[in-house]
């Protein structure tokens, strides 16, 4: 949720809905191959809005969504729905009538209670009650699908100074004065927690990195490390499938009310396929627990094949029996050898931790990751019928 408080204003615009399907291409198409169907102007504009509203933020837009990574996210609807809205004050068909968007994400596969909502309102274009509009639509589409708990995940750039917000978690703070924050509070979101954004600036020194992975494979003697680059080899992707899982039973979710996602071979295979369409690649690199065959640890690297000069560290976990084996340190450090390989151009990584998981954070640190910012948790229950 990105937006501010909607002054008394006459309204200029109008909503228009994004449906599923309506953007649709050929089934393994890439996302861009969507863009010249009717709404292809509307995810344009929805990528320009995010660009601005990150750029205001950060400096940069490398957070926002593209209008491939929309359309992708349209056309797949197998683990969960997604509602897209964006409001227009122009002419149909012009992506710079687009002037705010509002996406709803509704599971399918598990937490059928809930809904991820993300509203922006472009900077500029704040404080006519735009930002209302969009959440209110936002809200019923979660509504009518049953779901009684909103989540909204609000990004912040550096915040120091000024007036600080604390989550139900009792760690980390948010900025008070953050529009989003301001906007979601007043529409009953309650703070539940406080993720650090962490930016790695590359390249990193080889010979300091190569230590980490030496030291880290010290330490971790019966471990056997693999790296996979833009899939998951067959044998391994139903271990693959239960490490995700456990992403999200482990990962800490502070007051957030999410639960057991269970992902399976299936889901693996289907998330590869959208990570192409959307015109990015990744790797990915795991360590099996030689005695037992078991995969105890992954992380995963994510980027845009356009040239681009950043990547994102998506994923990461070690199974619960087997910390304490230095294994975070060793897969974390042995992909970024990968990217460096990979994509030799990259020059940040940027990633995401809730401020309570002091151990991610900690490996994050002696990597060389600096605080970036961070993101507001939010949620709402909305009242029963």
């Amino acid at each position: 949720m990105e937006t501010t408080h909607a002054a008394a204003a006459q309204r200029t615009w109008r909503l228009v809905d994004v449906a599923a399907g309506r953007a649709a291409a050929p089934a393994g198409a890439s996302g861009d191959a969507a863009l010249d169907a009717a709404e292809g102007w509307a995810l344009r504009g929805a990528e320009r809005v995010g660009r601005a509203v990150a750029r205001e933020k950060f400096g940069h837009d490398d957070q926002a969504f593209l209008a491939a990574e929309l359309s992708t996210k349209l056309r797949h609807q197998d683990d969960q729905l997604v509602r897209m809205a964006v409001a227009v004050e122009g002419a149909d068909g012009d992506p710079d009538a687009v002037v705010g968007t509002a996406v709803v994400f509704l599971p399918t596969s598990a937490n059928q209670h809930m809904a991820e909502v993300i509203v922006e309102v472009r900077p500029g274009a704040r404080g006519r009650g735009l930002g209302a509009e969009l959440a209110a639509w936002a809200e019923g589409v979660a509504r009518e699908a049953g779901r009684g708990t909103l989540q909204s995940w609000i990004g912040f750039g550096d915040h120091a100074g000024g007036p600080q917000l604390t989550p139900t978690t009792g760690t980390g703070t948010a900025p008070a004065e953050e529009p989003g924050v301001r906007f979601a509070l007043r529409r009953g979101y309650a703070l539940e927690q406080v993720e650090r954004r962490s930016q790695l600036d590359l390249p990193l020194d080889p010979e300091r990195l190569a230590a980490f992975a030496a030291d880290a494979r010290a330490r971790a003697a019966g471990y056997r490390v693999h790296v996979w680059h833009g899939r998951v080899p067959d044998a391994w992707v139903e271990p693959f499938a239960v490490l995700e899982t456990r992403m999200s039973t482990d990962a800490p979710t502070g007051g957030l009310d999410f639960r057991e996602d269970v992902r399976d071979a299936g889901r693996v295979r289907r998330t590869e396929q959208q990570i192409a369409e959307m015109g990015r690649d990744f790797v990915v690199t795991a360590a099996e627990h030689e005695a037992t065959g078991e995969l105890a640890a992954m992380t995963m690297l994510t980027w845009h094949r356009e040239p681009r000069e950043f990547a994102f560290q998506w994923d990461t976990i070690v199974l619960r029996a087997h910390r304490g084996h230095r294994l975070g340190m060793l897969v974390k450090a042995v992909n970024l050898q990968q990217l460096a390989r990979l994509r030799p151009g990259t020059r940040r990584v940027q990633t995401w931790n809730a401020e309570e998981n002091r151990h991610m954070l900690a490996i994050n640190v002696a990597l060389g990751f600096r605080p970036a910012g961070g993101a507001a948790a939010v949620q709402k229950l909305l009242p029963a019928r």
